[in-house]
């Protein structure tokens, strides 16, 4: 089986061919060194995963006939990341490990001691969709646009769940109580914690349930894969 996945945001189907071109060709020609016969596996959320052959090679493009879908079993990501961004070599860590380990979507928060407010977001979809197509997953996950932290609070009002770790909290995974029905956030802070009055809003909030992550302090992009271990391992 072939072990070169690509992500492709077009209708696929079996028996009908492609053309994969620019920077896909690029990736394909130049570092996977593909040619006339190599075998590629094409997905997307929408249509599952196939297999291809490239069938025909030109200087700028590629031809692929897609031949079957192949069936394996996915697992669905429940939990967004909502954070607060930290600076770019760490929330790229933080990106890439989250988006293996399975996450529905990326909401950046920016709270008063966020230290990254203005995002790359060009550059964070590319990280995404090569970790996807690392990890051997078909849903590509969203990096939605920075929202303010009292903005997020009030769209989250009633209809979201929204878990964060805390060291003053004895609360374990197994005693929290899971709505299935809403839209559920793992919640991670920014390197400097939330301020005194986000503090206050989080600890008063019915949205916002506290868990433990043992008595260390964490930096963000541990907390939010550690968090995200956790929560997928024990509701998967």
């Amino acid at each position: 089986m072939s072990k070169i996945r690509l992500f492709w945001e077009k209708s696929l189907e079996e028996k009908s061919q492609v053309k994969v071109s620019d920077k896909d060709f690029h990736y394909l020609s130049n570092v996977m060194r593909c040619d006339i016969g190599s075998t590629i596996l094409l997905f997307n959320k929408a249509n599952g995963e196939f297999l291809s052959k490239v069938i025909k090679k030109t200087k700028n493009e590629f031809i692929l006939s897609v031949i079957n879908r192949i069936k394996h079993e996915q697992i669905k990501n429940v939990f967004n990341m909502a954070f607060c961004p930290p600076k770019s070599k760490k929330l790229d860590f933080l990106i890439q490990k989250c988006t293996e380990i399975g996450v529905n979507n990326f909401y950046p928060i920016i709270s008063d001691h966020t230290e990254n407010r203005n995002l790359n977001l060009g550059r964070i979809k590319k990280i995404i969709k090569e970790a996807v197509e690392q990890s051997n997953q078909t849903h590509i996950p969203e990096i939605y646009n920075p929202i303010i932290f009292s903005n997020f609070v009030k769209k989250s009002d009633g209809y979201s769940q929204i878990f964060f770790g805390d060291i003053q909290s004895d609360k374990k995974l197994a005693n929290l109580k899971i709505d299935m029905v809403k839209e559920k956030f793992i919640f991670i802070g920014p390197e400097g914690d939330f301020s005194l009055k986000e503090i206050e809003i989080i600890r008063s909030n019915q949205n916002f349930f506290s868990f433990s992550l043992g008595k260390r302090i964490f930096r963000s992009e541990t907390a939010a894969i550690a968090s995200l271990v956790l929560f997928n391992n024990f509701f998967n």
